[in-house]
């Protein structure tokens, strides 16, 4: 495939957490881009979907700006609320990376509904030098409500996990810093279900007067 290469198999090489981001602008232009970090401690979907909800939501809260590559890595390179993000260039082919443990696949084009994106997202995982690259989990998404529900019940798994680990004073903030993110997830969810919910009540009136 042109503009990709295969990733050197190095077992010295930590497991990585790859984000490989496709976005098409207004104008029909399509950037592709892939970016990395190590998959310990934030690099699963746990962590690193809130910041993809959180970018949706930027643009929903500009009263639906359309996504765009300078924009989103703006984004990713803006500090968060304590958890890093994708942030080494990551040029390869990371379906052929033994060391990739996770990847998402996100596609976002201009042609959304309600101010929100559409957005397609593949995540992938699998553990870290697996023969073959056997791929052990494979979870598709489609459309903004499905991917920020994917985002919720993430975080909020992350963070009954953590719930039932020993309490010393790191686990209690990193605990503390996972209810943090649900609510904040939980919210944009919810915002996204009031849209949608909006919407079809619009679409019902326009049936009836209609009629």
């Amino acid at each position: 495939m042109e503009g990709t290469s295969l990733m050197p198999m190095d077992p010295r090489r930590p497991a990585l957490c790859v984000l490989h981001a496709t976005i098409t602008t207004p104008d029909g232009d399509v950037t592709s881009f892939g970016r990395s970090m190590p998959a310990a401690p934030f690099g699963t979907p746990a962590w690193q979907m809130p910041r993809i909800a959180g970018y949706l939501a930027t643009l929903r809260r500009a009263g639906g700006a359309e996504p765009r590559p300078e924009t989103f890595t703006a984004y990713l390179d803006k500090p968060g609320p304590g958890i890093p993000a994708p942030h080494q260039p990551y040029p390869y082919a990371p379906w052929h990376d033994e060391q990739v443990t996770c990847l998402l696949d996100l596609v976002l084009t201009p042609h959304g509904s309600m101010g929100w994106p559409a957005v397609s997202l593949v995540v992938i995982e699998q553990e870290a030098g697996r023969g073959r690259c056997s791929w052990s989990r494979m979870e598709r998404h489609r459309g903004f409500l499905d991917v920020l529900g994917y985002a919720a019940q993430e975080i909020a798994a992350e963070h009954a996990r953590l719930a039932g680990q020993p309490a010393t004073d790191g686990m209690r903030q990193l605990r503390d810093l996972a209810a943090e993110v649900t609510t904040c997830v939980h919210k944009v969810h919810k915002a996204a279900r009031a849209d949608r919910a909006l919407a079809r009540a619009a679409q019902a009136r326009e049936c009836i007067r209609r009629r």
